[in-house]
This record gives C-alpha cells, sequence and structure tokens, in this order.
C-alpha cells in the first residue's frame, strides 16, 4: 500500500467520515416520506382556510344586497356566485332563506348559507378527506 494511500485513510477516520459513507443517504430516505407529508399538508391546509375565506366573503356580499331596500334573493345569488367564480371556487352553492323579494319586510331574519365541496376545489389529492366547508351569515332586512 502506498504511503499517500495510508496517509488519506488514517485522515478519513480521524475525521470519522471513513465509516459514515452511506448514512446521509439512509437518512434522507428514511426522512423523505415524513417531509412530503408535510409539505402536503400545508399546502392542503391553506387551500382549505383560502376556500374558507371565499365563501365567508361571497356571503357576506349576498348579505350586503339581501339587507338593503331593493334587494332580492337573485341579484344576491348572482353577486355571491359572481364573487365565487372570481376566486376560482368549484361547484359551490348558495342559499337564502327565507327568499327575499322587493316586499319582504323590515325586520325579517335572513339566512344565507354558501358551500362547496373541499375535494373538488383541492390541489392535490384528497388529503384532509371529503368534507364540505360552509359559511353562513344571519341578517336582518333594514
Amino acid at each position: 500500500m502506498s504511503a499517500k494511500r495510508v496517509r488519506r485513510n488514517t485522515a478519513l477516520k480521524y475525521r470519522g467520515l471513513g465509516h459514515r459513507s452511506g448514512t446521509a443517504v439512509v437518512e434522507f430516505a428514511l426522512c423523505l416520506p415524513l417531509i412530503l407529508a408535510m409539505v402536503f399538508g400545508v399546502v392542503q391546509t391553506s387551500n382549505a382556510i383560502y376556500l374558507q375565506q371565499a365563501l365567508t366573503a361571497a356571503a357576506y356580499e349576498a348579505g350586503n344586497i339581501v339587507c338593503v331596500t331593493g334587494g332580492t334573493s337573485t341579484t344576491a345569488m348572482s353577486n355571491a356566485n359572481a364573487v365565487l367564480t372570481a376566486m376560482r371556487v368549484a361547484s359551490p352553492t348558495v342559499t337564502i332563506a327565507p327568499t327575499v323579494t322587493n316586499n319582504t319586510t323590515t325586520g325579517t331574519e335572513i339566512t344565507i348559507t354558501c358551500s362547496a365541496p373541499l375535494s373538488s376545489n383541492s390541489l392535490i389529492f384528497g388529503f384532509l378527506g371529503d368534507r364540505t366547508l360552509q359559511a353562513k351569515l344571519v341578517t336582518q332586512r333594514l
């Protein structure tokens, strides 16, 4: 064995690198699934928060329309659907109870519910399951 090779092997042993040649690869292979699960979980949770905020904004916009004089359920639903379309929410459902017309009396309690399935609004596979998120707003006719 040459003197150069002996010195190199000795130097590696003293630095602690001689017996750890594949350790990093094994550690990476063990940690990668956990890291990927965490990344997918964060992305999916962020998407669910965005969806909930979009539904809340749509319910708020519909509530602003139905509570004032001259506002109707039809106009409120079209504005709520426009908000949800602008925020790229797939398969939304907007319900207003009771139906509001121009003849709805002042003080009538109106409930607006906006909902959408999380599965059709997911960026990746159904990590959080098949849930339906909803936002509910209760207002009175002014």
